[in-house]
């Protein structure tokens, strides 16, 4: 795990360690520069030690005598069979490290290593043979987007990082607002690739490659978890009872990938299925007792606190657990440290980046159940989706007619009608939706001035959906390209990597992953059952308690947080000068009511408080 950064078109040292350095809680191990003058190219890269944790790991890394370099952030858990492949053909290795591997396999495959490689990934490689005359920089993510990598053109000169801070650092980057990201970002919570909050920078798409020659940029798709119809799928025939034997297998063997490493690790312990699950399935690769992490609160607090169950779970595989118990006046003192982590407005992370500090205290890698509720059906709106498949699969007009007169029924009532009535398209853009379209033009009207071409965030979704297929997999591949990818992800990685923590999530091992997706969705969802399959995969691990509690998303108490400790940090943010250029004062005021009147989701508040704070941290302007 590490921090990375390039130039191509600008070979100054100097630029290229300020990049580097901005990002060093990335990598505290270790620091490498590499600079060709000639070729007018620079690499940089921060390591976090976890495989081989020598100087032969040193990066940028050299292949043999030969020009590519490479710099690297991940890991690939597949990296001794590809090395014993490798070997076969002739290759010489000098390290234990899996960035070794992933430079050899380029070298004999090209983009092509990409589909051999399984794991979680940012790399750049830059092939100086110019067998072609021209040498090239090979840049390449990960197929769910864990490892994060933005990049730039300015002028004749390109630029890359694994982080926003990075590309800033350069001194070359506008430090001007994209409003599109912006009016996205103010209904998502999170700003959705390729677009990032600054106009001219890019995030390299999830399961994406990108080549850079001669001042031109392109980039190809490599991977989807979408694969075009087959005659026939062969799960399809599976019984559920040999789905659940063969995901077993599949857990068990990406849990065994994940745990590969030199330093201690962990994992994350909500005392859900999922963080269960993959605490149950550590256990059985070990001899010693395993470090577990959760996150409680206080007070009026607890009413959010899962602590409980994480407990259960805790004496259930006998781990060295550790509660982390997390307050208002916690929150008050990291904000600025929260915001500086965050490396890009986003209205989720807070609970990542106090439970990754307490994790660091005691491990280097932790694993956690992200990806459980994208894959196998566990968030409430696969139930209103699949309801709606059943009544009203492409909308109903009737009660389209009837929806002004909705407004005089009942809460309870009229929203499922409303999402009844509405098209798929609208179905899945008003899940997640914080803002409308109507509420941003009047929130941010400052957006709108001189623009006509601010898009709706709908647009986002419409490439996503498939009408062929059932409502839970339509669910899952929404949910595993949007909010998962550009929210949890991306979240969880700069807040754990704030501490210098190494993430790793084997739900979102693309071979589990693969297999769940394509299983018929009854097998993850029936009424009001979920996690069907996944649950019947681990039933002899899992603690009765935990398979039979009801379904809990994680909350916290922010809206005491921000009507009590944080209150006047808050409106010392939405009274700036920032504020008042992005935001219709009236209105953000009435919202920030809204909230503590409990009217609205602490979200609404939390979403501008954090984008002008960082605008401000950064300089930037509208």
């Amino acid at each position: 795990m590490c921090g990375i950064a390039g130039i191509v078109g600008l070979a100054d040292r100097n630029v290229i360690e300020a990049m580097i350095e901005v990002q060093a809680h990335r990598g505290p191990d270790d620091r490498g520069i590499f600079v060709d003058d000639a070729h007018q190219v620079a690499l940089g890269n921060c390591r976090l030690s976890i495989l081989d944790l020598s100087s032969a790991g040193h990066m940028p890394l050299r292949f043999s005598n030969e020009r590519l370099w490479i710099t690297h952030n991940g890991e690939v858990y597949n990296f001794r069979l590809l090395r014993a492949e490798l070997a076969r053909k002739g290759y010489v290795f000098t390290s234990g490290t899996d960035t070794e591997v992933i430079l050899t396999a380029y070298v004999e495959w090209g983009a092509e290593c990409l589909s051999r490689l399984r794991g979680m990934f940012a790399f750049a490689i830059y092939d100086g043979r110019e067998r072609d005359g021209r040498e090239r920089l090979f840049l390449a993510r990960d197929r769910f987007g864990i490892k994060p990598l933005y990049w730039a053109q300015i002028g004749g000169v390109f630029l890359f990082a694994s982080e926003l801070k990075g590309l800033l650092a350069s001194g070359l980057i506008n430090r001007r607002l994209d409003h599109q990201a912006i009016w996205d970002y103010l209904s998502l919570g999170s700003v959705p690739p390729p677009r990032t909050m600054l106009v001219g920078v890019r995030a390299l798409p999830p399961g994406h490659y990108m080549v850079v020659q001669q001042g031109k940029v392109r980039i190809e798709q490599y991977w989807d978890l979408y694969k075009p119809p087959e005659q026939s799928n062969p799960l399809a025939s599976l019984t559920l009872s040999e789905a659940a034997l063969e995901l077993r297998r599949l857990l068990e063997e990406a849990t065994h990938l994940h745990m590969l490493a030199d330093v201690p690790v962990g994992a994350f312990l909500s005392g859900g299925v999922d963080s269960t699950a993959i605490v149950g399935l550590m256990s059985r690769q070990v001899s010693r007792s395993l470090k577990t992490y959760s996150i409680g609160f206080e007070g009026a607090g607890k009413r959010f606190s899962e602590l409980r169950w994480a407990r259960i779970a805790a004496e259930r595989f006998g781990t060295e657990h550790t509660e982390v118990i997390v307050t208002g006046e916690d929150v008050k003192l990291e904000f600025d440290r929260l915001i500086a982590a965050i490396d890009q407005p986003s209205v989720d992370g807070v609970n990542s980046y106090f439970v990754s500090k307490a994790a660091r205290t005691g491990v280097t890698v932790a694993l956690s159940g992200l990806g459980g509720d994208e894959f196998f059906a566990g968030y409430p709106q696969f139930r209103w989706f699949a309801w709606a498949e059943h009544l009203a699969p492409t909308g109903s007009p009737t009660l389209a007619l009837l929806s002004p007169a909705l407004a005089i029924l009942p809460g309870r009532w009229r929203v499922p009608l409303r999402f009844l009535a509405a098209r798929p398209l609208e179905r899945h853009s008003s899940v997640r939706r914080i803002f409308t379209e109507r509420e941003k033009r009047s929130l941010a009207p400052s957006l709108l001035d001189g623009e006509n071409t601010l898009q709706p965030t709908s647009r986002f979704y419409a490439p996503l959906l498939h009408p062929e297929w059932d409502g839970v997999t339509q669910t899952t591949y929404v949910e595993a390209r949007g909010y998962m990818a550009h929210t949890l992800l991306r979240d969880t990685d700069v807040m754990s990597m704030a501490h210098s923590l190494e993430v790793r999530v084997p739900f979102l091992d693309h071979v589990v992953a693969e297999f769940a997706f394509r299983l018929p969705g009854c097998f993850k969802l029936n009424g009001a059952d979920t996690k069907i399959v996944l649950v019947r995969a681990l039933s002899d691990l899992l603690p009765q308690a935990i398979m039979k509690r009801r379904k809990m998303g994680f909350q916290f108490p922010m809206r005491d947080w921000l009507a009590g400790p944080l209150r006047n940090r808050v409106h010392e943010v939405l009274c700036s000068r920032q504020a008042a250029y992005l935001f219709d004062q009236q209105r953000l005021f009435k919202v920030q009511t809204d909230v503590f009147e409990g009217k609205r989701s602490y979200i609404h508040l939390w979403l501008p408080t954090v984008l002008v704070a960082w605008a401000q941290l950064y300089g930037c302007s509208l």
